[in-house]
């Protein structure tokens, strides 16, 4: 299979790194039968990676390869990434993948990578994944894309997504995977990787980036009245927006119900008081705003089953 690995100035050292060595490792340890040919790619002639270091090209092939994949650009931020999407050669890469997807080649990015298949067009009408503190920034700049920014990784229509950094590692098992589920497991093992099949564990919802005030007011509000049971018309009334518009907003921005952020806000919380405090769990319940132990021990349960690192030595005792 003939790869393109598409690297723009700026590229994310890691993910370019990553997705690089994932491949490379897979070609030493699959043997002749499943080697890969990968080549480094841009639309410019020269390309400088995030710390400075030159990445060495090949040229652009005349056919569209199998697969192109798109590593992240080094932007941590929704103003950066916003405003690298009208760099010329982001545009550039844009229009070539698109170019290449209609002759057949499957196209996939990871993290902020995944801004640069959004403005190609190939994503929308589709599902999507991307870097989980900057889906409401996806969101907003691709509304015709089903985000879905819990998910590790989203296949549609021969175009795949990841999500946030070392997520490049797991596109690149992913393909690997494609041809043989042996080798991707024996990589991941020389790797010692972990099968992560949501973001969702590592979701810090205090640090998802978005800028729309009325959602803000709700967190605010939200964080400052934990403790009593959540009421969507009084919470309305205090952000001065009406139902409806509260719960289009926050389903727009953050790509869930108010009543699910609220759940996360107050599994948050409860979190880190249960590492911080020796208070019993039933107590700290009635402090995030449940009646009682049981629903918090419930949903930590489930967090702790889909992985959650943070929660992992959690106390769940009562005492």
């Amino acid at each position: 299979m003939k790869i393109a690995v598409l690297a723009l100035d700026d590229v994310f050292d890691t993910g370019l790194a990553a997705v690089l060595d994932t491949l490379e490792t897979a070609n030493e340890l699959g043997g002749r039968a499943q080697q890969n040919e990968i080549a480094r790619i841009s639309t410019r002639e020269r390309v400088r990676t995030h710390h400075g270091f030159v990445v060495p090209l090949s040229p652009i092939p005349k056919r569209a390869p199998d697969l192109v994949i798109v590593p992240a650009l080094a932007c941590k931020q929704p103003d950066t990434i916003v405003a690298a999407l009208d760099r010329p050669d982001v545009r550039e890469a844009a229009a070539l993948l698109a170019r290449w997807h209609a002759r057949g080649a499957r196209v996939a990015a990871a993290c902020t990578g995944t801004f640069v298949l959004g403005q190609s067009g190939l994503l929308d009408g589709h599902r999507a994944t991307t870097t989980w503190w900057l889906g409401p920034t996806f969101r907003r700049a691709f509304p015709s894309v089903e985000l879905d920014d819990e998910q590790m990784l989203v296949a549609d229509r021969r175009v795949l997504t990841a999500g946030a950094a070392l997520a490049h590692i797991d596109l690149a098992l992913a393909v690997i995977r494609e041809r043989s589920p042996s080798l991707a497991s024996l990589v991941a093992r020389h790797l010692l990787v972990d099968d992560r099949p949501s973001q969702a564990p590592f979701i810090a919802p205090g640090y998802v980036a978005y800028d729309d005030d009325l959602v803000k007011r709700f967190e605010t509000w939200t964080r400052r009245h934990i403790a009593e049971p959540f009421e969507l018309a009084k919470v309305a009334r205090a952000v001065g927006a009406s139902e409806r518009t509260l719960q289009r907003r926050i389903r727009l921005v953050l790509g869930k119900s108010p009543v699910a952020f609220v759940q996360e806000l107050r599994l948050e919380r409860a979190t880190h008081l249960l590492r911080v405090t020796h208070d019993s769990v039933d107590t700290i319940a009635r402090a995030v705003g449940y009646e009682d132990g049981a629903t918090l021990r419930l949903l930590i349960r489930r967090k702790l089953r889909t992985g959650v690192r943070e929660l992992r030595g959690v106390r769940l005792s009562a005492s």
